[in-house]
């Protein structure tokens, strides 16, 4: 009411008002208009109503958001879809109020019923049909504009049949210009086209500059020869339908000519002589020719080069391709075929380049406000320029309705619209067509003029309840400018007046509507929500009715219309029942499979028919047969009401075997080339996807072999078999369940016996035993050997020469290798082998080889061995003589042992000939054996006498073991020998580094020369410092590698206070021994001594200790002590900062012992405890074993007699005995109990009854006694360490 008021107050202001809804800073200007301070009571009133107005509009301004339609997504302009298979076409627009859909289809607005729906804005398309052909337009309307898609061509895919039906024969002579013409059908969309022969099955024909394929997809032979005899079959293949089509066979048959005279070129095929090019698109001219030899085709362009960077050939010469054509294309070109036969011939284009239209300013969209204007501008060019023309929400400017307020501007190479004081009204959609006679463009921009939004003044009553059969009214009023519109929606579909049992009565003015919805003979299915939905463009709103109606009773049973399952499996049928809470339905089912109705029980214990489970109304079908293919209907009766539902049950089962094949040849020239053809059966309620067939031939041993897999939309193959050959065929049916039985064989077919054209192929040479050479070839089947008297032929003859070759027959084909006794050691042989049959030779298969080579019969001589690095030596020997080599010398073989390790088999060295002999990765200063062996090709030589030699000294390794003691100013650096010295040791040297970061700082090294060095003191440390130490051996070779670790010294001052615990304090009869501790924190101390004096002699003085260096060591002793006497003890840490006394502690020394303070573990009384508790261990230890020992003279076959043979069951334990140890059921973790083994689980490796245990007596069988017990056999040294002598209860179990 607000909105309305303050509306009524603006209309004397408008423009103001208007500019208001943009700036409220409008408001001052108002005031001030109004005169400022001098405003009275009447004026600022005018200015309180001036202020609502404001904050109405804009509020309004920002709850529009208003725009007419725009497409957004659409289908191509060309749409193939395929026949009978659902599709639908796309049609996606934005604007605010969402758009509607309708569409056209071949100019006239399309129904939406069967085959059409839509789908948002596509249409769907249930079951394309020829009817449904033609071109679509969708337009998307709502109430600020119309905006319509791109026509769209939409087409279903066929691909029609070859016109000819019978084989065809082409006679040419040879060098003659031949055409075989393809008579390709019609195809949607275009096909590819090509050809094949039967050189190629199921592959394309090589192409070239003399055969070659037409525009018209005729095959052309500029000039034929013979070797084109053959037949060939035009493909047509459509990639939509995955279909592709053979012409009948085209038979050629080409005479020979001896002597063919030269023809000149001569075209066959030329281009119009003028052709149009459009820009940006490609140019493509073809030229054919036929003459003898084959002519060559150029191009050329009058006085012009072609653009190189936009021209190619296609068709091996024939056809010029220039892409993205521009206007400097136009001219004459000229297309030339010579082949030096005679003057060459020529043919000249005029190429024109002309222009589909292409934008140069399209319109865009554009908002506006009421009362001011708009301008949409449009201009496009081509060649010829088109013309401009405007349409209005699809409607054409000079057909739409007169708006004086409307200028549109049209004509060649653009146009304009212009709008002058908006209104509502003018909102709309204008689309920019350029058109001329090579196309077709349009482009959109809407002008979208803002209004009022909608609002309700009056909303239907939220709930409301009904009752079935009776009729119910809901009203509902809204207002707004434009008017709004009243859109009813049940369920949030649309309602609409007069359908069904709908009515709807609109009544209002100029502003407001008010509309009556009346819904009479009312259903459950009624219930639900009814929305009134009040819409003017500029902005919706909607309020929701809810109304209840009790239901009557409903079933969907499913799934879908249909149910399939595979034959013997289960199948569910779903029935839902759908009733009102107060009706309880009985449900019954019956089925009727072609013998009429009949009922169901579903009570019979054990039936084929049942419910699915307790408590459900769904069928369940036991192990299904061919026979429940049938109709099945779910009954629910009430008290009130019934309803049913059915669907179909189809049991899917394999399908019928095919017909008997029938086997017919394809071509007059050979026997092997045939069609096996058939009739399909039943295809078992799933469609065939496949034929497979199969053939058996007169060779059992081969068996069943499949020959093709043919797609189900044939029943013929076409198969190229073997001469000499009896055939039967059978065929079988595939569909998604499985196979289908073997069809009936079909008659015997045998192909005639012919010559054998293969070559043998893998045809293997291997030298053997001196002189000889082995032949191997794979073996020829009977199947493959193409007529009778089959045998191998091997020949060969010395290589270089014109000798006889010597033959050799092989009869038995499973005989697949020679060996060719060729005399000489390692002589080359040219080698022959040939397949041949009664009907004669076929070609060979030509190889050579060498014979086998001897043994090398001397060993290399004066072997030298000269060292040319610590790790590597050259060795060199006397040239051996070649006729000892008995071959192609390969290479020598160097074998080395090192003397001191007594290595064996290693692999030698290898050495080829006339190469520097080198055996790396020695090591330094052993003493190694050399020797020597030829080897040829295949055989090695005897080694040369061994030659000693020592390798020199090497770079030693790192030294063992090296630890750092930094102290605060000092540090002990400790190392063994290197475990790899490489040499004599002859000492050491020490390099150290201050760093900080990776800046290092001046080297400091010391040699050390003594060999049994194993330590160095750095006494001029820096405290706080890092420090890079490393260690180097020295021998004769020079330093060794370096050892190096890195350190920081203590920080400076004085050592902080020592510490004398208990654990440092030994005490003894005359002396008590003092261990010094460095404590983690601050400065370290680097000597320390100890203070001490009688405790209970007052006139006492403190006696000073030694000092002791604590690089060195960090115990000292106070010696000279009187036994059972108390003294005070002071340790003191000393370092160049100063000393530090620690704390005084008194220890008292005693004969034979020595205690402090008599701490618990001295007490006699706990020594005696401790000696209590050993005895009784000991004792019960004792007991133990000998518990053991006993129980291990049990019978064993009493025990498992006991057990009733099942042992894994029993745990391991006498009656009065004890349990082998397990894991605690406490022990989560399962860890044994320290120092004990756990017992052999079942699931254990080796846990068997069946295993010996052997792995315990260390194999000795005999340790068992009679019974099988090794009770007693335990601690065997196999289960004993050596190195421990406290182990425990580790080393000794008890096994049972």
């Amino acid at each position: 009411m607000i909105l309305r008021k303050a509306s009524s107050v603006c209309v004397c202001g408008y423009f103001f008002i208007f500019s208001a809804r943009t700036s409220p800073a409008y408001g001052l200007a108002y005031y001030r208009f109004l005169g400022g301070k001098r405003a009275n009571t009447m004026e600022r009133t005018r200015l309180l109503s001036v202020a609502v107005c404001l904050l109405a509009l804009t509020t309004l301004s920002i709850a529009q958001g208003t725009s007419p339609p725009k497409i957004t997504g659409q289908s191509p302009s060309y749409y193939v879809v395929l026949s009978k298979e659902p599709t639908e076409i796309e049609c996606v627009a934005d604007g605010t109020p969402a758009p509607t859909y309708h569409w056209q289809k071949d100019g006239a607005d399309l129904e939406i019923a069967d085959p059409y729906s839509l789908n948002g804005g596509n249409l769907q398309v249930r079951r394309p049909v020829e009817a449904t052909n033609g071109i679509y337009r969708c337009y998307a309307t709502n109430a600020y504009g119309v905006a319509m898609s791109n026509k769209i061509d939409f087409q279903i895919a066929f691909t029609d049949a070859f016109v000819d039906k019978e084989k065809a024969t082409f006679r040419f002579n040879e060098g003659d210009v031949a055409t075989i013409p393809c008579n390709q059908p019609d195809s949607v969309p275009l096909p590819s086209i090509f050809w094949t022969d039967d050189a190629n099955p199921g592959n394309k024909i090589p192409l070239n500059n003399r055969v070659s394929i037409d525009p018209n997809f005729n095959l052309r032979f500029s000039n034929i020869n013979t070797t084109d005899t053959g037949n060939y079959q035009c493909n047509v293949k459509n990639d939509k339908m995955r279909l592709q089509l053979l012409s009948p066979v085209k038979e050629v048959v080409v005479i020979p000519v001896e002597n063919i005279e030269t023809r000149p070129a001569t075209f066959v095929y030329t281009p119009p002589a003028s052709v149009d090019a459009f820009r940006t698109e490609k140019l493509r001219l073809k030229c054919m020719a036929e003459g003898y030899p084959t002519p060559v085709i150029t191009f050329t362009k009058d006085g012009e080069s072609l653009p190189a960077d936009r021209t190619s050939y296609e068709s091996y010469g024939q056809e010029l391709v220039i892409s993205d054509v521009m206007a400097s294309d136009v001219g004459s070109y000229m297309c030339t075929a010579s082949n030096g036969g005679g003057t060459p011939t020529a043919f000249t284009i005029t190429v024109t380049v002309k222009s589909k239209p292409y934008w140069e300013n399209k319109p865009e969209d554009t908002n506006i406000v009421i009362n001011e204007g708009g301008v949409l501008d449009c201009s496009a060019e081509g060649i010829p320029v088109p013309m401009v023309t405007w349409l209005i929400n699809g409607v054409p400017f000079k057909e739409a309705e007169a708006n004086p307020r409307l200028t549109i501007t049209e004509g060649i190479g653009g146009g304009r619209v212009e709008l002058t004081n908006a209104i509502t009204e003018d909102s709309a959609v204008f689309v920019c067509v350029a058109s001329n006679e090579y196309g077709e463009i349009f482009a959109s921009g809407f002008v979208n003029v803002e209004s009022i939004p909608a609002e309700m003044t009056d909303a239907p009553q939220r709930n409301l309840n009904s009752i079935e059969g009776r009729a119910f009214d809901l009203t509902c009023a809204g207002q707004g400018s434009p008017k709004p519109t009243i859109q009813w929606t049940f369920q949030n579909n649309p309602i609409v007046h007069g359908e069904s049992k709908y009515s709807i009565v609109e009544d209002g003015n100029t502003r407001s509507t008010t509309s009556t919805l009346t819904v009479t003979g009312v259903g459950v299915e009624d219930s639900g929500d009814y929305k009134c939905i009040i819409e003017n463009g500029f902005a919706a709103v909607e309020a929701t009715s809810t109304v209840n109606v009790r239901r009557g009773t409903t079933i969907v049973v499913g799934p879908g219309a249909e149910v399939s399952v595979e034959l013997g499996a289960d199948a569910i049928i779903a029935c839902e029942v759908d009733h009102d809470a107060a009706l309880e339905p009985t449900v019954t089912w019956s089925r009727n499979v072609g013998a009429g109705e009949e009922e169901l029980d579903l009570t019979v214990p054990g039936g084929r028919f049942r419910r699915a489970k307790t408590g459900s109304d769904n069928l369940k079908v036991v192990a299904t047969v061919g026979e429940d293919t049938g109709t099945y209907k779910c009954k629910a009766v009430t008290t009130e009401d019934e309803a049913s539902a059915s669907t179909e049950l189809v049991i899917k089962t394999v399908p019928s075997p095919p017909s008997k094949p029938i086997v017919s040849k394809r071509s007059d020239i050979s026997d092997t080339m045939v069609a096996v053809a058939w009739n399909s059966g039943d295809d078992g309620n799933s469609p065939i996807t496949d034929y497979i067939v199969s053939r058996m031939t007169n060779f059992a041993d081969l068996g069943w072999v499949v020959e093709s897999t043919v797609p189900a939309a044939s029943t013929q193959a076409s198969l190229d078999l073997s001469p000499y050959v009896t055939y039967w065929f059978r065929v079988v049916a595939v569909n998604a369940i499985g196979e289908s039985q073997p069809s009936e064989l079909s008659d015997e077919y045998t192909t005639a016996a012919a010559a054998i054209t293969e070559t043998p192929e893998e045809v293997g040479l291997e030298a053997t035993d001196p002189g000889k050479l082995k032949v191997t070839w794979p073996e020829v089947h009977p199947y493959d050997q193409n007529g009778p008297g089959f045998k191998y032929v091997v020949r060969w003859r010395e290589a270089g020469t014109s000798d006889d070759w010597t033959p050799h027959n092989i009869d038995d084909y499973r005989t697949t290798s020679y060996e060719i006794d060729g005399g000489d050691i390692y002589k080359e042989l040219e080698v022959e082998v040939v397949y041949v049959n009664d009907l004669g030779e076929g070609p060979a298969s030509e190889k050579s080889g060498f014979t086998g080579e001897g043994t090398p019969t001397e060993a290399p001589q004066n072997v030298q061995v000269v060292a040319d690095s610590p790790t590597e030596v050259v060795i060199t020997w006397d040239e051996v003589p070649a006729s000892s080599i008995n071959g192609m010398l390969q290479k020598f073989l160097v074998y080395y042992t090192m003397v001191e390790a007594q290595a064996q088999g290693q692999e030698p060295a290898e050495c080829l000939p006339n190469t520097d002999c080198r055996v790396g990765d020695l090591t330094p200063y052993m003493n190694y054996q050399f020797r020597v062996a030829v080897r040829n090709g295949q055989r090695e030589g005897e080694k040369s006498a061994p030659v000693s030699f020592q390798m020199p000294e090497g770079e030693s390794g790192p030294v063992y073991e090296m630890s750092i003691v930094p102290l605060s100013d000092r540090i002990m650096v400790k190392w063994g020998k290197p475990a790899s010295p490489n040499g004599v040791i002859k000492g050491y040297n020490l390099s150290y580094n201050t760093f900080d970061g990776n800046d290092l700082g001046e080297e400091t090294r010391v040699p050390i020369g003594d060999p049994e060095a194993d330590s160095y003191k750095v006494e001029s440390a820096q405290p706080d410092t890092n420090y890079r130490i490393s260690v180097y051996a020295t021998n004769g070779y020079g330093l060794g590698q370096a050892t190096t670790q890195e350190i920081k010294t203590r920080v400076g001052g004085e050592p902080p206070k020592p510490l004398l615990a208990d654990a440092q304090i030994a005490p003894g009869k005359t002396y008590i021994n003092v261990t010094f501790v460095q404590k983690d924190e601050g400065a370290a101390a680097n000597e320390f001594y100890v203070l001490y004096k009688e405790a209970n002699d007052p006139e006492a003085e403190y006696q000073e200790t030694k000092r002791v260096d604590l690089l060195d060591k960090s115990m000292t002793n106070v010696p000279e002590l009187e036994p059972g006497t108390e003294y005070l003890l002071t340790i003191v840490a000393v370092n160049d900062a100063g000393e530090v006394s620690g704390d005084e502690e008194k220890v008292k020394t005693l004969a034979g012992a020595a205690q402090r303070a008599s701490p618990i573990y001295v007490q006699g009384w706990f020594i005696v405890l401790l000696i209590i508790i050993v005895a009784l261990l000991c004792i019960l230890l004792v007991l133990c074993i000998l518990k053991s020992q006993r129980g291990g003279k049990y019978n064993v076959s009493d025990k498992e007699q006991q057990r009733k043979g099942d042992i894994e069951s029993t745990p391991l334990k006498d009656e009065d005995g004890f349990e082998e140890f397990e894991p605690s059921k406490d022990n989560k973790d399962g860890e044994l109990p320290r120092g004990s083994q756990g017992s052999l689980q079942p699931s254990e490796p080796g846990s068997s009854d069946t295993d010996s245990l052997k792995e315990y007596a260390d194999g000795e069988l005999g340790k068992f006694n009679e019974e099988g017990s090794f009770i007693g056999q335990y601690g065997d040294k196999k289960q004993r360490p050596t190195d421990d002598t406290d182990q425990g209860g580790a080393a000794y179990s008890t096994f049972v």
